[in-house]
């Protein structure tokens, strides 16, 4: 009797940490972590060019600064920007012979 409950618990317990494990382990094999976080960051970011959209917009050096404390280096926020803007939800505002640092967005009112 001892032994059939012990094979029981077994099963149940395996059966439950596969359940709990599974979502997680399917999610780090096929990289949807790195998408997600992407994904957070470029939320993050349309969040705060919608809330601080003036005329003018902020610059990719201010987004840099403001959303992500220099965190995150300036090429990733250049492609996240550019990921954004592929949508159509901002838009970039560029002047003759100016750094792409320098480059103003400003949330487009595009609805959907």
């Amino acid at each position: 009797m001892d032994v059939i409950l012990y094979d029981l618990f077994l099963v149940v317990f395996g059966l439950i940490l596969g359940i709990l494990v599974s979502d997680p382990l399917k999610k780090l094999f096929n990289g949807k972590y790195k998408e997600e976080a992407r994904q957070k960051k470029r939320v993050k970011l349309l969040v705060y060019i919608r809330k601080n959209s003036s005329k003018a917009g902020p610059t990719t050096e201010e987004l840099a600064e403001k959303v992500f404390a220099n965190k995150v280096d300036m090429d990733t926020v250049k492609q996240l920007l550019k990921d954004v803007e592929d949508t159509g939800l901002i838009k970039r505002i560029v002047h003759k012979g100016q750094e792409e640092e320098k480059t103003r967005w400003v949330f487009t009112d595009k609805k959907y």
